[in-house]
């Protein structure tokens, strides 16, 4: 169940990444030919990506929000000199990092606790409850995300990475590989350890009744 908890949790609902057309080369090729439209698609095939990465390192979702917001204008300003457009992601990860830890160094932010992340636009409203669902089911529904996620947000930065571009970006094992740098069987290790830690967590704050300690 703590699968099914954190994918509700983290991923907010939008659009699949293969629903936008053009691989990520294609893409880049038509905005340097004058397609500021293709820009924009690149921004929204990758904006998860780029949360992800951002929450990892800030610990928080308003200041990962400032820091993807300047990572694509750093991204904007330095896609003509990328060499290697196939490569997009991994060089996006690196921009998106540098980008915070820049953050942190300037600000000297220490993590904190997520209020929200990636996803939740102000003015798309919320989604339509089930029949059935009263306010106090919403809200329980609502606390526990909370929880879920103030808990993910104090995990290790290694572990918080790999759990946030699992289950907030949807990225197999194999594409975190790709983007980390890290062996599969590392990645494998990280979830685990950082699920367990998660489900001690939850069962200490919260008690063997509370829902979040079922997960």
């Amino acid at each position: 169940m703590l699968h099914l908890l954190l994918v509700t949790a983290l991923r907010p609902v939008s659009a699949p990444r293969g629903d936008l057309l053009g691989d990520d080369a294609a893409l880049i090729g038509r905005y340097l030919a004058g397609d500021v439209k293709a820009f924009e698609l690149l921004v929204a095939r990758h904006a998860r990506l780029a949360g992800a990465v951002a929450t990892s390192v800030m610990g928080d979702y308003d200041l990962a929000r400032d820091v993807v917001q300047e990572a694509f204008v750093k991204v904007l300003e330095g896609l003509g000199a990328l060499s290697d457009r196939g490569s997009f992601k991994g060089w996006l990860r690196n921009v998106v990092r540098t980008t915070a830890l820049d953050h942190l160094r300037r600000k000297k932010v220490v993590g904190r606790a997520a209020e929200a992340l990636p996803g939740h636009d102000d003015d798309g409203g919320p989604a339509l409850p089930a029949p059935g669902v009263t306010p106090d089911d919403l809200l329980e529904q609502d606390e526990l995300r909370a929880r879920v996620r103030d808990e993910v947000a104090l995990l290790p930065e290694s572990q918080r990475e790999v759990v946030l571009l699992k289950y907030l970006d949807g990225r197999s094992y194999e594409e975190i590989a790709e983007l980390t740098g890290l062996t599969v069987n590392t990645i494998e290790s990280r979830l685990f350890r950082a699920r367990t830690t998660l489900r001690r967590r939850l069962a200490e704050r919260f008690g063997p009744g509370d829902p979040a300690a079922g997960a």
